[in-house]
């Protein structure tokens, strides 16, 4: 009959130490109310002391799902990276004499460089001859044979036939010096009409201007 006050004094005793511990204490007065209190005292320790443990370390599978994604993106980077080294690589182009060679190899070690930096310029270039080759072929017969191209594009009309030369054609000259004259002409003109345009519109601003006070001195004179 004596061992439950004292086990209840222990558990008290216990409850009250790991209170003062944690920073919590309750005073509990009668053996039904203290009963209570020790249950209700666990469950408030638990408590502060589930709020107080650090968060939960990531799970293994989660660990090694983002070690995988980091290691596949640092595999990528390194696949990026050999690969602009193998586009810039010099010893192709240099030869064995890369390694030994000093000023007198420069142009050949960067002219890759220099291609791959020239790109923008050299797609442009490649339109420009694409219509050259377009122009060419005006009036020439599409054929197969590779050996007489040279001839055909000596011998095309934009480059063998006088229409095409206009700096040689005395007419062609004297028609362009009339068009030339005629537009110098047209110019004038048209400077001449909006400089009296631009009179007659500040004309028509005087006069609408003193037209408004003729007007408020009649209205005036009207109600006065």
């Amino acid at each position: 009959a004596d061992s439950t006050p004292t086990s209840l004094e222990q558990l008290e005793l216990r409850l009250a130490e790991l209170e003062l511990k944690i920073g919590t204490s309750v005073v509990s007065s009668s053996s039904q109310t203290q009963n209570i209190d020790v249950t209700s005292r666990l469950d408030n320790l638990l408590r502060i002391e589930s709020s107080r443990r650090p968060p939960a370390p990531p799970t293994a599978k989660a660990s090694d799902a983002s070690l995988h994604t980091k290691r596949a993106a640092l595999h990528q980077e390194f696949r990026t990276i050999d690969r602009l080294l193998s586009e810039l690589a010099m010893s192709p182009l240099a030869g064995p004499a890369a390694s030994v060679g000093g000023n007198a190899n420069a142009p050949l070690l960067f002219r890759r460089q220099e291609i791959l930096a020239s790109s923008d310029s050299m797609k442009r270039d490649m339109e420009v001859l694409s219509r050259i080759r377009e122009l060419t072929m005006i009036g020439v017969k599409v054929t197969n044979d590779t050996n007489k191209s040279e001839s055909n594009v000596v011998n095309c009309p934009i480059v063998a036939s006088e229409r095409y030369n206009l700096p040689s054609d005395p007419e062609a000259k004297e028609r362009l010096e009339r068009l030339c004259f005629r537009v110098a002409e047209v110019h004038k003109r048209s400077t001449a009409v909006l400089i009296r345009a631009d009179r007659m519109l500040d004309s028509y601003g005087k006069v609408m201007m003193a037209l408004s006070e003729k007007m408020v001195l009649a209205e005036e004179q009207i109600k006065g």
